[in-house]
């Protein structure tokens, strides 16, 4: 049976490489010791092969980091070894795999109060025959956590797919700034022109470092769904501010800079 009290985070990101299975595996680590958590990474691609079996990466780290609670083949049921869109691994593999059974494994984490759900690249990245990341999002439900890499490009990248998630009604819970590369352009801060233009909160990670402030931020956020959760009447309001009053701005962004993803417009 489906677990209506499980709160549903959807571990998505700008591009590939901008560190959502880092974040995810922080947050994990964080809240695993007072909740039941779980992971779920449905395809991954470029795995190695060892033992004549593929091994993913990123769901190896989430296996390793609840120390076994859930199997490898249950986190990651779908795996590939070339390091390409899972959609043409699966296309070249000579399989047939649809968004409806990347959902059907949903029931192996019914007893989780929170389930982690990582895809593969950026939003509009291809996942399976039927559908892209985003498509698969939409038909599991719950709240996005947007991951992006803090370089040149990332407000471009971020608005973008901010845009294309309000179009899908995906409600986003954080954003968060993943700077990976420990110098930066002189004068460049993202994380103050974004939020400029947007009242999504927005929280800076240093890759590799404790960012135990930023964590506990983030953490928050996640817990706080408990309170909107609480009762059907919360969760629909809930999802209809996120959705609507959140972001105001045209999805053109044909009225830059006066209107864009705010909540005041």
């Amino acid at each position: 049976m489906p677990n209506k009290k499980q709160k549903k985070i959807l571990m998505c990101g700008t591009n590939t490489d901008v560190g959502k299975t880092y974040i995810t595996n922080l947050i994990i680590k964080k809240i695993m010791y007072q909740r039941r958590v779980g992971a779920y990474k449905p395809i991954e691609s470029g795995c190695n092969k060892k033992r004549g079996s593929l091994v993913p990466n990123d769901a190896k780290i989430y296996f390793d980091t609840l120390k076994g609670q859930l199997p490898l083949d249950i986190i990651n049921p779908y795996r590939f070894q070339p390091p390409i869109s899972p959609r043409r691994a699966i296309k070249l593999a000579r399989k047939k795999i649809y968004n409806k059974d990347l959902i059907s494994h949903l029931i192996n984490f019914a007893n989780c109060d929170y389930l982690f759900i990582e895809g593969a690249g950026g939003i509009c990245s291809p996942l399976t025959l039927d559908g892209l990341n985003i498509d698969v999002m939409k038909k599991i439900g719950g709240d996005a956590i947007l991951v992006a890499k803090d370089e040149i490009g990332v407000i471009n990248n971020v608005l973008l797919s901010i845009s294309k998630l309000r179009l899908y009604k995906i409600s986003i819970l954080a954003i968060v700034l993943n700077k990976i590369q420990p110098t930066q352009p002189q004068g460049m801060n993202n994380k103050r022109e974004l939020e400029e233009f947007t009242d999504i909160p927005i929280i800076q990670f240093v890759n590799k470092k404790k960012n135990k402030t930023a964590l506990e931020s983030l953490v928050k956020l996640i817990i706080k769904l408990d309170i909107y959760y609480n009762s059907p009447t919360e969760a629909f309001e809930h999802s209809i501010a996120r959705s609507d009053n959140f972001f105001c701005a045209s999805s053109t962004f044909e009225s830059l800079p006066d209107q864009i993803l705010r909540a005041d417009c």
